[in-house]
């Protein structure tokens, strides 16, 4: 074997270790079962559609073999027939006709049929995906919003901006199991290998002023991993069908901490729909428990942690309610982290929190949907007269009318051309209530493209019911006092 070769094939190799080492594997078993019209569908008409035309080219074709040719007269014309001529397979020394072919697989109407099937796939998975139906889904309509909330006044953007977080990976929002309150939390000095993590870095959501606290207990192998003897690799190998969601890490006391991953099955034919099917519950010694929903429900601990049900899960069914007939609207995300929204109503309850927009230019909100993140039970509200509130469109845009230099054009590409890179986004347009009022907080970050001393730049405040600006906080040149200043209103009674 030549050099090349060998070279060639330990390449290979290599490639196949890294694939199954770090897990990637799973893309494949995972595509082909949450997608089999862009998989497994099309082959399977090819070949279905095939076989079909060849049967019934063959059932159309002739039903005996050729005669055998009369043998001549001495004077050059063939005889007459006779009833001794016989097929040639049972003459001797007579011609044959021409000889029939076997029909042949149809590949053109094949290929056409899993052409179809596959553009079918394509259209009902990138452009119009089938939303779950409502009959999988149970909810009741209430007429009122919640009274009070904690307010989300550290997006996920922001939460870079404290030191520890920058050296913190899976970072998460989790209900305090002491406070009932909501935090971010992130697994403190992680490794992607596997090795040993040094602690858990909590922040919380409604807190822009304080610094982060580091509780220091690791894990035996870090919960960010992606190696075979970790969370991440332990779950695809048990669950090579399901998405297993994100990691959140959960303070379990001073010296103590665990970590849970929901994992989502698809379920429905041929167009798969996300539910629960189970949550892992990861200890610091490396053990995993391997949890059906029922049995996570029945742990008080799982169930303080607000983070059983998944936000994709919470975010299906808002989408199925916004194509309903008695909703019919559609949810605006902002550039970066989408609804919903992991909100605390109260120290018992949290819930995922999608509003839902009217299809029409300046229509408001159609609906409020609120799905309890322990227990899956959803409510609506649909604002009755009088009640209106603008929609999340509106909050962006009112957030994209600052004057601000959005986008720059730089010099050059490979090519030698100009391009334009964008320098701030808007993100997470969300509601928070304080007494009984609803408002809105929209945030403006900065991009890897504009280099700010802060994660936030800007963040604005909103009456929800009139759409009025109430405020503008300046994260980067007011400092401490513009998050002294939201914070405060929050905090105020009035």
């Amino acid at each position: 074997m030549s050099i090349g070769r060998t070279l060639l094939l330990i390449l290979v190799v290599l490639a196949l270790v890294a694939i199954v080492y770090t897990g990637i594997w799973q893309v494949v078993p995972l595509f082909i079962w949450q997608h089999p019209m862009l998989s497994w569908l099309p082959i399977l008409a090819v070949i279905a559609v095939g076989f079909l035309g060849k049967l019934a080219r063959a059932a159309g074709g002739p039903d005996t073999a050729p005669l055998a040719t009369a043998p001549a007269t001495a004077e050059g014309a063939p005889a007459a027939p006779s009833a001794s001529v016989q097929p040639v397979s049972a003459s001797v020394g007579g011609t044959t006709g021409p000889p029939r072919k076997r029909p042949r697989f149809w590949w053109g109407g094949g290929l056409l049929a899993g052409f179809v099937v596959l553009l079918a796939g394509l259209f009902y998975t990138l452009i119009s995906p089938p939303a779950v139906g409502l009959d999988d889904i149970e909810y009741e309509v209430v007429d009122a919003l919640p009274e009070r909330t904690q307010p989300r006044l550290l997006p996920r953007a922001g939460v870079r901006d404290d030191p520890s977080f920058r050296d913190a990976a899976e970072i998460h929002l989790v209900r305090d199991p002491s406070s009932g309150e909501l935090a971010w939390s992130g697994e403190w000095q992680s490794n992607w290998l596997g090795a040993a993590s040094a602690g858990v870095a909590v922040r919380p959501l409604d807190d822009v002023i304080s610094q982060s606290e580091i509780i220091r207990t690791g894990f035996e192998h870090s919960v960010g991993g992606i190696t075979p003897s970790t969370l991440k690799g332990q779950a695809k190998i048990r669950h090579p069908f399901s998405h297993v969601q994100y990691p959140v890490l959960v303070p379990n006391g001073d010296e103590a901490a665990f970590a849970m991953a929901p994992y989502v099955g698809y379920r429905g034919f041929p167009f798969r729909q996300p539910y629960l099917k189970g949550v892992l519950v990861y200890h610091q010694d490396g053990t995993i428990e391997d949890l059906t929903p029922e049995e996570a429900a029945a742990r008080p601990e799982l169930v303080r942690t607000g983070r059983i049900i998944p936000e994709s899960v919470a975010r299906a069914e808002a989408q199925a309610l916004a194509r309903s007939d008695e909703i019919d609207g559609e949810i605006n995300d902002g550039e970066d982290n989408r609804q919903p929204f992991l909100t605390a109503i109260d120290r018992e309850r949290t819930v995922w929190l999608t509003v839902i927009n009217s299809k029409e230019q300046n229509g408001g909100v159609n609906a409020v949907v609120l799905s309890d993140s322990s227990t899956g039970e959803t409510e609506v509200w649909i604002p009755p007269e009088g009640q209106e509130l603008i929609s999340t469109e509106d909050v962006l845009n009112e957030a994209r009318a600052l004057p601000l230099r959005w986008e720059e054009e730089r010099c050059c590409d490979s090519d030698g051309h100009s391009y334009t890179v964008d320098l701030r986004h808007v993100v997470e347009p969300r509601l928070a209530f304080k007494n009984g009022k609803p408002f809105y907080l929209v945030t403006v970050v900065p991009t890897d493209d504009l280099a700010l001393q802060r994660e936030v730049e800007y963040t604005l405040l909103i009456d929800a019911r009139t759409g009025e600006k109430l405020d503008q906080f300046d994260h980067v040149n007011e400092g401490l006092s513009a998050d002294a200043r939201l914070q405060k209103f929050f905090l105020a009674r009035n």
